[in-house]
């Protein structure tokens, strides 16, 4: 019975990458971000892990955090990003979680522990990052239907990305980007979130953006138009 437990592990494995992999290589020459699929559409085992990461990872954060980066490994653990306004104390604040496991494919997923960094930052920040979100999920969109006849690269190893900004009178909205090429808008908006986790795990009194990163932040921006 764990043989065969272990072998139907494996196959669905292999099919949730499978479709990922499907998915963003037919478009992989596309420049923006995608839709977030919801729950009618995705796989019921899909939908579980999903349901586990936002139990697990997303312990303590808002439901209405003003953005979120979220990352999504194929190898390593589940990591998101927010930045959270807190009424009380009028203040902003950057807070980065990352699982000290995989929740994918995990029978003790429930027992997985999820370190935790959180500190300020200032306001100007906060807007700058909510335009640069802003941006890039406006532009958000189906790739191209693949013509009969046509093959699409399958890739089996990656990342997803997410991207979710709270825009007032709206809510949250969101567009994913799986591993973009070097060099790309969407790439260049993935390094930019990266660098935020860095900055949330520096420790410091207060975050805030300026040097290099606002450069290339207000950059990216005016590309993004």
């Amino acid at each position: 019975m764990d043989s065969m437990n272990r072998i139907y592990r494996f196959v669905i494995t292999l099919i949730l990458l499978f479709n990922i992999g499907i998915t963003i290589a037919q478009s992989i020459s596309d420049d923006y971000l995608k839709p977030v699929g919801g729950i009618y559409d995705i796989y019921n085992f899909q939908f579980e892990y999903y349901s586990k990461v936002r139990k697990v990872l997303f312990s303590g954060l808002s439901d209405k955090p003003e953005i979120r980066f979220q990352i999504m490994p194929s190898f390593t653990p589940e990591n998101v990003l927010d930045i959270e306004f807190d009424k009380d104390k009028v203040k902003y604040y950057i807070i980065y979680q990352i699982c000290t496991q995989m929740i994918w494919n995990n029978e003790k997923w429930e027992k997985i522990k999820v370190s935790r960094f959180k500190t300020e930052i200032d306001e100007k920040s906060v807007k700058l990052l909510k335009s640069l979100f802003s941006k890039a999920i406006a532009q958000v969109r189906f790739p191209p239907e693949v013509k009969e006849g046509e093959r699409s690269t399958i890739r089996f190893d990656g990342t997803d990305y997410y991207f979710t900004v709270n825009e007032r009178g709206y809510g949250l909205k969101s567009g994913i980007v799986w591993s973009p090429d070097k060099g790309t808008k969407m790439a260049k908006l993935v390094d930019i979130g990266c660098e935020l986790i860095e900055l949330a795990k520096s420790k410091k009194e207060i975050v805030k953006i300026e040097g290099k990163l606002q450069k290339d932040i207000e950059e990216l921006i005016v590309e993004l138009k």
